[in-house]
């Protein structure tokens, strides 16, 4: 009996063993996000900065930040977490929503390339826009290469069927929205 305790611990402990110990991703921080949409979307004498887009002031560092003291540097607060999130939707928001609005009148500067991708984009509900080549520029634009095809696939699904007839500015902002907000592009893999 007590062999067969034994062994059952084992497997028991075992099985919760790798798991329990498994890290967990973190953000990549404001400063980070900023820089990859900026090097991405932004000309290079204008950068993008998404601080301007923050809900209230200092509310950066609680977004992911290097902190140190000396010779000693540590990133805080790049834990997911329930404040963070509500900051981080927030803040995308209101960026999705720049980008939206730039489709009547530029809210923000963009490089000539995005800014022609912008431009097919912002002819939705048209066919050219919701072609595979101009939905792809736009997701990479924004998103870069560090999701899974799967991902590209089912975010470009559900525009083409619940956003089917919405107007640009709209679908542009949530495209935005759903791009930034996606684990792929907002934390360390």
């Amino acid at each position: 009996m007590k062999r067969l305790f034994a062994i059952a611990l084992a497997v028991g402990l075992g099985a919760v063993g790798p798991a329990a110990m498994a890290q967990t991703s973190q953000f990549k921080g404001l400063a980070a996000v900023s820089r990859e949409l900026s090097n991405r979307i932004a000309p290079r004498e204008t950068p993008l900065e998404l601080g301007r887009f923050l809900p209230a002031e200092d509310l950066d560092g609680l977004l992911g930040s290097w902190a140190g003291f000396g010779g000693e540097h540590n990133f805080r607060n790049g834990v997911p977490n329930s404040l963070n999130m509500v900051i981080w939707h927030a803040t995308l928001s209101r960026f999705a929503a720049a980008m939206g609005e730039s489709c009547a009148k530029p809210r923000l500067a963009f490089h000539p390339r995005f800014q022609a991708t912008l431009k097919k984009m912002c002819a939705w509900p048209a066919a050219d826009a919701k072609s595979d080549a101009a939905l792809q520029e736009f997701w990479l634009a924004l998103m870069g290469y560090g999701a899974p095809e799967a991902e590209y696939a089912a975010w470009r699904d559900f525009f083409r069927a619940a956003y089917a007839g919405k107007p640009a500015a709209e679908t542009v902002a949530a495209m935005t929205l759903a791009i930034t907000m996606n684990p792929h592009f907002l934390m360390h893999q």
